[in-house]
């Protein structure tokens, strides 16, 4: 899913960064993002939306093309598509928004170097994932 990757991505940068920026000994952070995915209130949110506006698309097209032709309901079913994508993307872009301000937020209270993910953790670092949970918008 485009979701992890995205995650993950974020979550080496922000610890790249914070060790550039801190001591060698300073504390990291973890984060189960399997966790966050699954009981953050801002993904499920996230998520409904968007297969409102896919339920909605969807409905759309099938009113738009029943009667056309098979070049223009073609048409129709890309513009549909790209509509969604676009409406992918932005879901996307908020969820990240909403995790980089939580992760932001809980590393700078909890005084962290960096923050990672923790199934590439095998010990230690500080479980911040139900304050990432509770701060997620």
């Amino acid at each position: 899913m485009k979701l992890k990757k995205t995650a993950a991505c974020l979550m080496i940068a922000c610890a790249l960064l914070a060790c550039g920026c801190s001591g060698r000994n300073a504390a990291f952070g973890v984060v189960d993002i399997k966790k966050v995915e699954a009981e953050a209130p801002a993904v499920k949110t996230i998520k409904e939306d968007l297969q409102k506006k896919a339920k909605e698309l969807q409905d759309q097209m099938q009113k738009e093309t029943e009667g056309k032709s098979r070049e223009e309901a073609e048409k129709i079913v890309n513009d549909k598509r790209a509509q969604m994508q676009v409406a992918s993307s932005e879901a996307q872009n908020k969820l990240k928004a909403s995790l980089d301000t939580a992760l932001a937020e809980v590393s700078k209270e909890k005084n962290l170097g960096a923050v990672l993910i923790k199934d590439a953790v095998p010990a230690g670092g500080v479980d911040i994932t139900d304050e990432v949970i509770k701060k997620m918008k």
